[in-house]
């Protein structure tokens, strides 16, 4: 991202201007100001997202170099129509909104934040999982609603009795997938004394295993876990993978946890497994579609309970990204290999020789 200073015959270091369009902490902004000329648009703040055409346009029409993107998505017709925008960062995990196989063939870089919200997910499964297990928003609701009786009388003990629970210590936590949520979930399992197994054909058993995480085939996995969160990504194999079939195979009594794709898991099997009772209750931050209409079943029985994918609604996930792309950029921007490239075969034949 240099250019050469045709006077000295040297490499200058001419401003290079990023345009930032995602949510992006202060700090990390004034120091990537010292390298770059940067103009922040935060869709959070601006309260708009921009299509496409838009995106393209802007880019072009202020002449970036580099462009930050959380909400918009960075299509080929964008990298074609800005054939300037040399560096597209995602703060996401992995650059979903971004078409990788253009910009890799366009010879653009593109640059992730893996692992960004690993711990504040696996904060809100837990969270998830206690209010299950105790039933702390239903009992909530019941104190606020007037329903918390005091007395001697038999009435008095109702809500000791109606919201009795269970403690998670010696319960099988079992893991589909074994990423960055998972691994921080199963650290925090442990600490509450739960057995942790997962599921991840991609991962080795020996990982595994140094992880104090037991190995499970699918089936093994879902015929023994008495609690079982999704971590998989939604791609062709993964759709649909935990039938209504498969959810009946887990134990009953089991509580099924989703922070990763709706997509993977058959939705309208839920209701009748908790209404029978072999679920015994669900969390789910991800839903099709988003938001669920008034109505819908999985709105109706309170052993159920969704929330509005908030999993990576935390002030440390916009620092944390902040902090990775703030890094990447000023790597490159020095010439040096950013560290966390999605299509790393593009470097070197941007990157000038040293």
């Amino acid at each position: 991202m240099a250019g050469e200073d045709s006077r000295s015959g040297r490499y200058s270091r001419p401003a290079v201007k990023v345009l930032i369009l995602a949510p992006f902490d202060a700090t990390e902004l004034e120091r990537l100001r010292e390298v770059a000329e940067v103009v922040h648009e935060s869709w959070v703040d601006e309260r708009r997202m921009h299509s496409p055409d838009e995106l393209a346009g802007r880019v072009v029409a202020g002449g970036f170099d580099a462009v930050v993107v959380e909400a918009e998505f960075v299509t080929r017709d964008v990298l074609e129509a800005a054939p300037g925008l040399a560096v597209i960062a995602s703060a996401r995990g992995k650059p979903v909104n971004v078409d990788l196989a253009a910009a890799t063939e366009l010879g653009r870089i593109v640059l992730g934040t893996p692992g960004r919200n690993a711990d504040s997910v696996a904060d809100l499964c837990m969270g998830m999982l206690l209010d299950r297990v105790r039933h702390i928003s239903a009992a909530a609701r019941v104190v606020r609603e007037g329903g918390w009786v005091v007395g001697l009388d038999a009435d008095s003990l109702v809500p000791y009795i109606r919201f009795r629970g269970v403690e998670l210590a010696g319960r099988r936590l079992g893991l589909l997938g074994f990423g960055a949520v998972a691994r921080a979930l199963a650290v925090r399992a442990r600490a509450f004394g739960m057995r942790v197994q997962a599921h991840d054909p991609f991962v080795d058993p020996a990982t595994l295993e140094d992880q104090r995480v037991t190995p499970r085939t699918l089936d093994e996995l879902l015929a023994t876990s008495d609690v079982l969160s999704v971590h998989v990504e939604r791609t062709p194999e993964t759709v649909g993978m935990l039938t209504a079939e498969r959810l009946r195979s887990l134990p009953r009594g089991a509580i099924l946890l989703n922070t990763a794709r709706a997509q993977v898991l058959d939705q309208a099997a839920i209701p009748p497994l908790i209404a029978e009772g072999h679920l015994a209750a669900a969390a789910l931050d991800v839903v099709a579609p988003e938001p669920l209409p008034a109505g819908h079943p999985l709105l109706i029985d309170d052993r159920i309970l969704v929330l509005p994918h908030i999993g990576g609604a935390t002030h440390d996930v916009v620092r944390r990204h902040s902090e990775m792309i703030r890094e990447d950029l000023e790597l490159l921007v020095r010439d040096d290999r950013p560290r966390r490239c999605a299509n790393p075969e593009v470097l070197d034949a941007v990157l000038r020789p040293r």
